[in-house]
């Protein structure tokens, strides 16, 4: 991972010397570059190690004047040792005493380049932590056993409104500005989780609320022990991740999910119910509790009767049984996706549109039908003959007119006029059963027959309606001057609606121009 060109400076007159530290095999990951001076020049300020063997009135004072951090080694017999202060030892890594054998001087430089790599690896150790932790938003602290600050990152200075120098080696009650009386009072539990971690000595995972210079925040911890080279504990290692927005945001969506004035569930991605509002304690029977965890498709199938496909809009129609009372649920789903596109679960809402179900019916039914005799009017005549290509198939459409229906409305007022109309009504659906019947205006009647018929099937329902009517006026005198007139016409690929009417009506004509109380079957 790392390199180093160390420059070796051998201060001596012994070529054995100088030619033992060249044959010296490197390190891993270092280069050595020696340099052999028998006096002291500027070589002295920049070599990295600097191994002396000359002993003169000069040696003291120049092995001062090494590079700070240079290994700096004295070769020398103990009469030269002797005039040596301490000051003077304060500068040296290692001293040889003289005399010893080749073998003496290998073991020492290679312990010497051993202990400087050590040093080395550590720093570079330190860096990778340093970087890696500061590197990090999270808080992250080093404790020793008594509970001190061993080292931190930068943000747990930022959270503490500290630096550094001023936290590592103090207490939790220093750093985080608290008094112990404050702390025993509120909901913290940091020094607690401590020493769960310590007697449980493995990782543990905590829900902790701490008072940091940003006001009150909520954190996920995790803090795990550490032990020494004997397996004993030394202290521990604390990571927080500041989840208050998260929590924040799980709170406003459960004040959300409370206030939606329907039901409303969310599933993770396996298709799971994760959490449900308290409405839909009042459309389920289960319940909001024993919803979450249930199979969200298997819960939809226990629950939800009826329900339609979900359309490209993702709504639906379900029905559900509440009490006594069954209600209409529109269902609306909607996936969840992560800021990758990821699907992550689905939304569905559940709202009861009983009430609006029911004002569309009565809505619709006023549009298409007539208010007096509860046929369907001219309008949804139209829709419905355009509607599933009706007029592709066989059609026999039978226009019906009442012969003097002004005389009655003359005679005997509107009101009786209203009966009339009402009666021909019945006699209709009586005739032509479920087949569509609408009240054109006035007295002016169309029943529409589907399906292939002859012309004697034709006029057996036609006969038929003009014999029920007679016989039904026959019981009052003052519609005795009542009768009807019906036109047939029967559509084929080339007919529209328009056209088809035009040779009913035609047909009609015919029918009262012959003396009325008929009917006549269009012809070309």
């Amino acid at each position: 991972m790392y390199y180093y060109k160390l420059q070796v400076l051998v201060l001596t007159a012994d070529t054995a010397l100088t030619d033992t530290v060249k044959k010296l095999e490197p390190l891993a990951g270092f280069e050595y570059e020696v340099l052999c001076r028998q006096n002291f020049d500027v070589a002295v300020k920049t070599a990295d190690v600097v191994i002396c063997d000359l002993l003169n009135a000069e040696t003291l004072e120049a092995l001062h004047r090494c590079k700070p951090g240079a290994a700096v080694v004295l070769s020398a017999d103990a009469k030269f040792l002797e005039q040596l202060a301490p000051e003077d030892y304060n500068v040296l890594a290692d001293i040889w005493v003289k005399p010893y054998l080749g073998n003496f001087i290998r073991f020492k430089l290679r312990r010497l380049f051993e202990n400087i790599k050590n040093v080395r690896d550590c720093h570079l150790a330190e860096n990778y932590l340093n970087t890696t932790i500061n590197s990090i938003p999270s808080l992250i602290w080093f404790k020793d056993i008594r509970g001190a600050h061993l080292k931190v990152n930068d943000s747990f200075c930022r959270a503490v409104g500290k630096t550094k120098d001023d936290v590592e080696g103090r207490g939790h009650y220093y750093i985080w500005d608290m008094k112990k009386e404050e702390y025993e009072q509120g909901e913290y539990i940091c020094l607690e989780s401590e020493e769960i971690v310590l007697q449980e000595k493995k990782t543990c995972i905590f829900d902790e609320k701490v008072k940091t210079k940003h006001g009150m925040r909520q954190f996920k911890t995790y803090k795990s022990p550490i032990f020494d080279d004997n397996e004993q504990l030394i202290g521990t290692v604390g990571i927080a991740h500041d989840v208050t927005d998260l929590e924040n945001m799980g709170a406003e969506l459960e004040v959300i999910l409370r206030n939606l004035p329907f039901a409303v569930l969310l599933t993770n991605e396996a298709g799971k119910i994760i959490n449900a509002n308290d409405i839909c304690s009042q459309y389920f029977t289960e319940g909001k509790e024993a919803m979450i965890g249930q199979e969200y498709q298997q819960w939809k199938q226990q629950n939800l009767a009826d329900m339609s496909e979900i359309n490209a809009k993702g709504y639906a129609d379900a029905k559900v049984l509440v009490g006594r009372r069954e209600k209409n649920l529109e269902i609306y789903e909607k996936p969840i996706f992560d800021v990758f596109g990821t699907a992550v679960g689905m939304l569905c809402m559940c709202r009861d549109v009983t009430v609006e179900r029911q004002l569309e019916k009565k809505i619709i039914y006023s549009a298409n039908t007539d208010q007096l005799t509860d046929l369907y009017n001219r309008r949804y005549f139209y829709e419905y003959m355009t509607r599933n290509k009706i007029m592709s198939k066989h059609v026999n459409l039978f226009y019906i007119d009442l012969d003097n229906f002004k005389k009655i409305n003359d005679e005997y007022g509107h009101q009786a006029g209203d009966t009339v109309l009402v009666m021909v009504a019945k006699l209709l659906k009586q005739t032509f059963g479920a087949e569509f019947i609408v009240r054109v205006g006035g007295d002016e009647f169309l029943a529409v027959v589907l399906g292939s018929k002859t012309d004697a099937e034709l006029a057996i329902l036609a006969e038929r309606f003009l014999s029920s009517l007679q016989q039904t006026i026959a019981d009052n005198a003052k519609f005795s001057v009542l009768s009807a007139s019906i036109g047939i016409a029967v559509s084929n690929a080339l007919t529209d609606v328009d056209l088809l009417i035009r040779q009913s009506d035609s047909a009609l004509y015919e029918a009262k121009r012959n003396g009325k109380k008929q009917y006549k079957i269009y012809h070309k």
